[in-house]
């Protein structure tokens, strides 16, 4: 008896743990999927059937130069891009120094970078708007870019720190006592090894910056630098709704890609390590 119901245990705890991952994917993944059903329906308002009717119609409206959705896609992709490889470029040493070497106050500048990541930008907002009509970057890319460093920057140190903390520092002494310097260690001790945390750290600030609405809508007056998210914001007053569901597909296309081509390249690096 006692093995029996120790078998039905575990088979309940599998069936559980099974049916809760279902559910947790199910609940995830539907809004998307309904998502991509609507936008391959030409009349999604009117559509009575499962599934609708396929269509490209609603991407190809998207495509319309009056519409302007390839500049913002574009908009999107040169910000987000920008603001990443800046933040990483600037958070890089910044953690590495917080993790690995002896700096005063390390244990409140940690928690002060995580509360400066959720800073509220609305009250940035006007200030930022003043200082860049002044010297030139208002309603211009570099200039949404610097605001959103106000919140990645931060989040990139945050995690970084982290990551390169969780570095055994048996490899970094013995790289040191083999006459490698800071920099050395850096770059050929700390940063491989930690590669996990840096790419999920590239994600995370990507999809920030992608996904930011305040300083995009506030510090843009023009499309020239007017972001895909500003721009889908708009379409409810097109009364547009199978383009709102394209859009949204687009719009979720540049993460997924980043995403899988992190994981990809984690993969590679994880299965040939040099």
């Amino acid at each position: 008896m006692g093995g029996t119901s120790g078998i039905v245990g575990r088979w309940a705890g599998w069936a559980a743990v099974r049916l809760g991952a279902t559910a947790v994917i199910a609940f995830m993944v539907f809004p998307l999927l309904y998502m991509v059903l609507l936008s391959l329906d030409p009349d999604p308002v009117g559509a009575q059937g499962w599934p609708p009717r396929i269509s490209l119609v609603n991407y190809l409206a998207l495509a319309s130069p009056d519409l302007g959705f390839a500049r913002a896609i574009g908009n999107s992709l040169l910000l987000s891009t920008g603001t990443t490889l800046v933040s990483i470029a600037l958070a890089v040493p910044a953690a590495y120094a917080l993790a690995r070497l002896p700096v005063p106050g390390a244990g409140r500048i940690l928690p002060a970078m995580l509360a400066l990541a959720f800073f509220p930008g609305v009250i940035l907002l006007v200030t930022l708007s003043r200082i860049f009509t002044a010297i030139g970057v208002y309603d211009r890319l570099p200039g949404i870019g610097i605001a959103q460093l106000s919140f990645a920057l931060p989040l990139a140190v945050w995690f970084l720190t982290y990551a390169f903390s969780q570095v055994p520092n048996d490899l970094t002494d013995a790289a040191r006592l083999d006459g490698a310097g800071t920099r050395q260690i850096l770059l050929r001790v700390v940063l491989p090894i930690a590669r996990p945390g840096v790419a999920a750290t590239v994600a995370v600030v990507f999809l920030a910056s992608w996904s930011d609405f305040l300083f995009s809508t506030g510090l843009s007056q023009t499309p020239r630098s007017e972001t895909l998210l500003v721009l889908l914001s708009k379409l409810p007053v097109l009364g547009f709704l199978g383009g709102q569901m394209a859009a949204g597909v687009l719009m979720s296309v540049p993460v997924a890609v980043v995403v899988g081509a992190l994981l990809v390249w984690l993969d590679r690096r994880t299965a040939h390590p040099r």
